[in-house]
Order: structure tokens, then sequence, then C-alpha cells
């Protein structure tokens, strides 16, 4: 196994030339870093200035002619084309009527955007640089951009003659975007759970299977499916009712949260009955089998069988104890098989310590009536455990039809977890969990089994005070399940959750406790006594202690920094390099404008930003060390990153090699898995928010644009070359949106240029190339580019198709064969 660890290769990215293509050089032109700018944090449009301002403003109603010159006008721009035709006609009737003279401005360039406008009549002249470069005609759109965000426009409109127009404002078409579509999710993901058939499907699973599926829409007497065609598809209906009919005969009707076609998923094969709309229009979603193999593997039963005996698995007080890959190795070698009523399973003076069974569907008893065993019971395993001889009393038969039962012999049970199942569950939990502490990935394989039996669990109430500041402390934390706040004099200092650790100075250097810890919720850590601790730890883990500890130095004041010089500017303040004059010590001191925060209402983003650095504590992340404000400014005291960011590295070295590319996607990687556990999405991932430090590492920095959210958001932010369909649409995105950018950053390592609008700078026209989806390769690339496969993957318009199901599957593919995540960092 090689691991992602940093290696010539990786410091040579400062020092080899590359012996790449000139034409893939050529692509990384000096322009193109200017040319894709961050989209503002939804400023908001200054008080003083108001679109049209001229204008006589109305309610009119819309005549026929009027709704179908709107209608032909939003039918040629992308944002409105994925509204339904129900959506379309709601937001022709909030548009108003404006009226202007001639030699009138509309809006005027480099000015905030709020509008969207259709010119019903007269000219209107476009003017950049006060130079005309077009004319507007009736039934042109223009403002299109204000719909998505409140940036600035990019020309001056005036009108050449009297004009009337319609107009609908941003913020209107935003909030009703947002409604419909939120709407619209609780409904379908309300429906997923109601079916029995995705029952045992993970929550992760279901929120893909969610936003996989296509909304259709039928009206009566309109034939939804036919009988003997071939069954694709799987509906669930939203509103409206359907028919079924047999040989013409209707058998039953079904409406709203009731679904049909589950035999097409399962099974294939033909329809075995016509459905029909009755009652007026029926609106249905549905996915078909193909989308939900993509979605989640192939062969939907196995995946059914296979999560319901996770789910059995994890309910059982003895196999919850098996780890990941012995719980894997189980259900790949179990058989399933199926029973019909009054079959015998389990035949009397069968030997209960022989075989395991776990019930997938259906019901067991002794004598057809008397339940012993329901759907997801195991049976077997408490003699299997305790290596029990005793036998079935009495034989136990399936209930009903179609029962189904997962078996394995006790031998092969055995093969499959490495040996009895007492011994080879002994902290299996422990092992998962420590392995994924960025403190442990360091320790030997053969340190680990010591570490274990040193460690101690430890449960805590909400609220109660884990450590106490001032006291003398002995032991090292490590969370294992919760959050805990950190407490300095009484005040919240940073919050952080499982996998973090905490009291590792009182361990190294028998200091006094300096911050006091409490139990947010409930929560479970892990323990380590000093004296076990300093036995187990190598050099390199007390190396990583000491770079933590001197970044957690939170004792150092604003009067004690120095600066050095300017890291760069940003709109609402500037980055400098500062320094502790007493330790050497080097820091990034990022300034935020108290004027500009009020200016453009970004009060909340800032908080926000702060609370959620104070969370994140990841090798691969840039991190906080400590706030300060003052009556003009607030600071943010961050460690500094010694490097390049990637941006300026991939200019210099030209394409990277599959190797290269490798190591710095699965850096990626991992940067998402830890801020999505923590449900946050960065929503501007590319190459400028990417630092190369000294030894070749990438680092994550500028969490402007991040958010704390729960299932999805709808603001459209980020930068356009690397933000994902669903971002650009305004239907409302979740964290699988950051891993689509990924796949653009892949594209252009290999390619020398992004994959969509590459000499494109109209935010607009990128968007629209983004929707498009042409995804082509250089003609100089081969075809046969190992990572080609995941790069189709990761564009694919799909959120659900991106991950293959779930990020632990991802890091399966054969892409990444050979690569060891545990010791990745």
């Amino acid at each position: 196994m090689t691991s992602l660890t940093k290696s010539t290769s990786k410091i040579a990215l400062f020092k080899a030339e590359s012996s790449k293509t000139e034409e893939a050089k050529g692509t990384r032109a000096d322009g193109r870093k200017a040319a894709k700018k961050k989209l503002p944090l939804e400023p908001r449009i200054a008080p003083d200035y108001l679109e049209a301002a001229n204008a006589v403003v109305t309610e009119r109603v819309k005549t026929d002619s009027d709704k179908e010159l709107i209608s032909t006008a939003l039918s040629k721009h992308f944002i409105f084309v994925s509204l339904s035709p129900e959506n379309q006609r709601v937001i022709i009737e909030v548009m108003k009527h404006y009226r202007m003279a001639a030699r009138e401005v509309v809006f005027e360039q480099g000015k905030p955007a709020a509008n969207f406008f259709i010119l019903a009549t007269g000219r209107l002249e476009v003017v950049v640089e006060n130079r005309q470069v077009n004319i507007i005609k009736p039934g042109e759109g223009f403002g299109e951009l204000a719909l998505l965000h409140d940036t600035p426009r990019s020309a001056t409109i005036r009108t050449l003659e009297p004009c009337s127009m319609w107009a609908v404002d941003g913020k209107t078409f935003r909030q009703f975007l947002q409604t419909v579509n939120s709407q619209n999710y609780v409904e379908n993901k309300a429906f997923v759970n109601s079916v029995h058939i995705f029952a045992s499907l993970t929550e992760e699973q279901r929120e893909n299977l969610v936003n996989a599926l296509a909304s259709q829409q039928f009206v009566s007497g309109q034939k939804i499916v036919n009988e003997g065609d071939p069954g694709e598809l799987f509906y669930i209906i939203k509103d409206g009712t359907v028919s079924c009919t047999k040989g013409g005969i209707e058998i039953r009707r079904l409406s709203k949260g009731e679904f049909f076609g589950e035999q097409a998923l399962l099974y294939g094969g033909t329809r075995t009955a016509t459905i029909t709309a009755v009652e007026g229009q029926v609106k249905c979603v549905s996915i078909g089998r193909h989308d939900l193999e993509q979605v989640l593997g192939n062969h939907l039963q196995q995946i059914i069988y296979r999560n319901t005996q996770k789910m059995a698995f994890e309910r059982n007080d003895v196999l919850k104890r098996l780890n990941r890959d012995q719980t894997e190795r189980l259900i790949d070698n179990m058989v399933v098989r199926t029973y019909t009523n009054g079959q015998v399973v389990i035949p009397q003076g069968h030997p209960k310590g022989a075989k395991l069974w776990v019930v997938l569907k259906g019901t067991l008893g002794p004598n057809g009536f008397r339940i012993e065993a329901e759907t997801l019971a195991c049976l077997g395993e408490q003699s299997l455990s305790e290596g029990a001889t005793g036998t079935f009393a009495e034989a136990l038969l399936a209930i009903g039809d179609q029962v189904h039962i997962a078996e394995i012999e006790k031998a092969r049970f055995e093969e499959c977890i490495g040996g009895g199942i007492t011994q080879a569950t002994v902290n299996n939990e422990a092992l998962s969990v420590l392995k994924r502490v960025p403190l442990l990935i360091g320790l030997a394989p053969d340190r680990l089994p010591v570490l274990i039996q040193a460690l101690l669990i430890r449960d805590y109430r909400d609220s109660e005070v884990i450590v106490q500041q001032r006291s003398r402390g002995d032991m090292l934390f490590i969370i294992k399940t919760g959050k805990v706040e950190v407490l300095k004099d009484g005040v919240n200092i940073r919050t952080i959750t499982k996998h973090d650790y905490f009291g590792e100075r009182s361990v190294l250097f028998d200091e006094i406790r300096t911050a006091t810890v409490v139990a947010r919720g409930p929560v479970a850590c892990w323990t380590l006594q000093k004296s076990d601790f300093l036995a187990i730890i190598n050099e390199d883990m007390r190396k990583s202690l000491m770079k933590r500890i001197e970044l957690q130095d939170d004792t150092i004041g604003f009067s004690n920094l120095v600066i050095v010089k300017t890291l760069g500017k940003g709109m609402f303040g500037n980055v400098f390099l500062t320094v502790n004059p007493e330790k050497g010590t080097l820091y990034a001191l990022k300034t935020v404008s108290r004027r500009k925060i009020e200016t453009f209402e970004i009060e909340e983003n800032i908080l926000l930003e702060r609370r959620m650095l104070l969370q994140i504590d990841h090798p691969l992340i840039v991190k906080l060390i400590k706030t300060f404000k003052d009556s003009k400014r607030l600071y943010f005291l961050m460690e500094f990153v010694k490097g390049q960011d990637l941006f300026d590295v991939l200019r210099e070295m030209g394409l990277l090699n599959d190797a290269d590319a490798r190591f710095y996607v699965a850096g990626m990687i991992l940067m998402m898995d830890h801020l999505h556990e923590r449900d946050i999405i960065y929503r501007d991932l590319k190459p400028e928010n990417v630092m190369i430090d000294e030894d070749g590492y990438p680092k994550l920095i500028d969490f402007g644009t991040a958010k704390i959210i729960q299932n999805r958001t709808y603001t459209i932010v980020g930068t356009p070359h690397y933000m994902a369909p669903e971002v650009i649409m305004g239907k409302g995105y979740g964290l699988v949106a950051d891993i689509y950018s990924i796949g653009v950053i892949l594209f252009e390592f290999v390619c020398g240029s992004v994959p969509f609008g590459e000499e494109e700078e109209d935010p607009y026209v990128v968007y629209e190339k983004v929707l498009e989806h042409r995804l082509i390769f250089p003609h100089f690339i081969d075809p046969r580019l190992p990572s080609r496969p995941i790069i189709e993957q990761l564009l694919n318009t799909n959120p659900a198709m991106r991950l293959g199901g779930s990020i632990e599957n991802f890091k399966t593919h054969r892409w990444f064969k050979g690569l060891d995540w545990v010791q990745s960092i």
C-alpha cells in the first residue's frame, strides 16, 4: 500500500521544470486569475441607488399578448427553462410594468444589480465604458444576473426612445425559488421515506435518492405506463389520482403518497398493469432503474439486502461490535434464500452454534402462528459468541409468502471476521475511531494495540465539567462522540467535536489546566493517563503536538504582533504577515473593516466564519489562533502557511502527472470530508484557495463563503468556473456541490484548463457553459487517461451520482487503488 505522504515529486513542485507540452502550459494565461473573481457575499443594494429611478411603475393587468411576449423571452434564459409551467406563470404574474421616456438610464455600469427586465416596446442601448456595444429590441430580456446574485452591473442601459418594460426584482425571484424548491425537497424526502422498499436504505442513500428524482406531470386520461411495456421507471404520486387497469378492467386507484412500478426497479421485466391519470392533473416524481443503480450501485435488490443486514447487525448487541471490514466480508459471504409460507427454515434439532441467520423480510415461528423472529432479527449469534452446544427444540417455519433469510455457516463466519466473534470484536470500535484522530495518524501500527489497552471510556452528562481551569491534570482526552465547549475565564474560545482531543498541555508539560471544558449534550471520551501517553508517542507525534500547542497559544495579545508585510488585499480588508518577536512565530493576520461590515450587512457571515474556524482542527486546513477587535476593525489571527497557492504552482508546473493529481485530489477529499462531517459546506473550492506548504502538502484557506447547513442551502455564491450546476440553478444544493469543484480542479490538473467556459469572463456565459455540460477533453489528451472516469463521475450534473453513494464508496474507486487513506496525512 502507498500512502498520501510527501514525496520527491511533491517537494519538487517548486524546483523541477515541467516536461509537459508547451500547448498545455499556454492555457494557463496570466489573465485567467483575474477572470475568475469570487462573487460577493450577497451584498445589499445601497439604499440611495434605485434602478430605473425615473420610471413609472405599475402592476398593470397583463393581456394574453403580454404574457406570450414575457413567456417567449423567459424561454431564452437558462434560469427559467428549468421552472415548471406553473412556476413560470407565477413569475409572469408578479412582474411589474415600467414606462420610461427617451434618453433615460435604466441602470448604470458598476452599480449593484436589482432587477431582470424584458423590453416590451421601444429600443435600448447597451453602453460599456461610454461606448455603445449593442441595441436591445422588444422581446429581449436583460439584467438576468440580478436574479442569481447582487453582482455589479457590467454595462449601462439607456432608452433611445420611449420604452415600456416588464421587470421582476432578484430578491423576490430568489425567495420564490427557495420557497418552491424547499417545499419540493421536503415533500420528496417524505415520499421516499414512506416507501417500504427504501426503508432499509441509509440516510445518506435516501438523500442521494431524493436528488436523483425527476418531476413529471400528466393530464387526465393520459397513460403513464402501459401493460406489457418494458418497466424502467418507478413513480411516486405527489398530487392527483391514477387508475390501475389490467386487461381493461380497473383493479384499484392510487393517490397522493402512493407509488407504482417498484417491480421494474427490483426485477426488471414488463409492466403488469396500465396506469392512467384521472381526475385532473397528476404530478409524480420518478426514477429509472439505471439512475437508481448509479446512485446506489448495481442490483437494487442486493443493495436492499445488504442494507437490511447492516441494520440488523447494528441493532444486535453481539454483531454491532464488528468493524466495517468484518461486516462487509460477512455480508459478501452470506447466502440469501427465499422461503414460502410453512416452509422449514431451521429444522428441529439443528445445532444452535452451527450457523447465523438474519431475517431480511418476513417472520419466523415454530408453528406458523406464533412469531419467534421478525424482519431484522438475528438468530444463532449468541451461540456463536458463547460457544453454545444446544439444539433448536422446535423447527422454525416461514410465516407468509416471500420470506427472505440470509445465512452463513460457522466456519465461514469465523473466516470472514478473523476468528471467534468475542476475540475478533475486542476494541474494534476503539481502533476505528483512533485511526481517524489526526494526532495518532503517525503512530506505528504495532503501537495501536498498546494504546487501546491503555484507554478508558468516560461518559459525561450535558453541562458536566470535564476539566476545570487552573486545576492539575494528568490525562489526555479524545472525543469519541458528542461536542464540548472550551471556556477560558468563562468565555467560549472554541467548540470541538468527535475525533478531536484536549488536555495535551498538562500531559506534556505538567502545567495546570489553561481552560475549562464542558459537555454540550451527552459526551463520551477516550481517556489516557499521562504515563501511558508518554510511553506510547513517538517523535513525530511529539512534534505535531508541539506545533498544535504553539498554534493554540491564546496568551498572545494584539500588542505582541509586529507587521512584516502585506500578504493580500480583499473586498472587506487586508491580510498581513505578522510575527511575535519574543518567540519568532509567524502568523497571518486577516483584518475586516467594521465600516464594510455595516455597509454590506455581513455581521452574521463574520460570526459564522469565526464559529466554523474554531471547531476545525485538521492538518490540511488552516487554523484560527485567536480573534481581536478594536473600534475600526475585526482581526483573525491565523496560522501562516509558507508556500504558494495552487493556482501559481500549476502555472509553473503545467500538467500534473497521474500520481501528483491523485495526491492533491485525495488531500481535497480529506479536507471536504472533515468539513462535511461538521455540516460545513465550503462553496469556493478552487486552486487559489488551496496553499501548497513548504513540505508540498495542500492546505485549505479562506472560509469567507463557507456555511453550516442542514440538508441544503440556496445562495448562489462562489467562483463561476468551479460552481456546480445545482448551485447556478438556484434550486437548492447540499454538501456534494463541493465535490463537483474537485472534479473541475482535477480536469484542470490533467488538461491545463477548466472544463467549461475556459475563455469566458462574463459570469452569465460561464453559467450557460456549465449547464450546457459539453465535457470535451483536449485533443492532446490520451483517451486512455487514467483519471478520465473519475473526472466524469465528479462532474456529473446529478449530485447523487458524484460519490457513488457515499464518501467511503468514493475512496474505493479504482483510481485510488493502493492509496492508504488512514495514513494519508
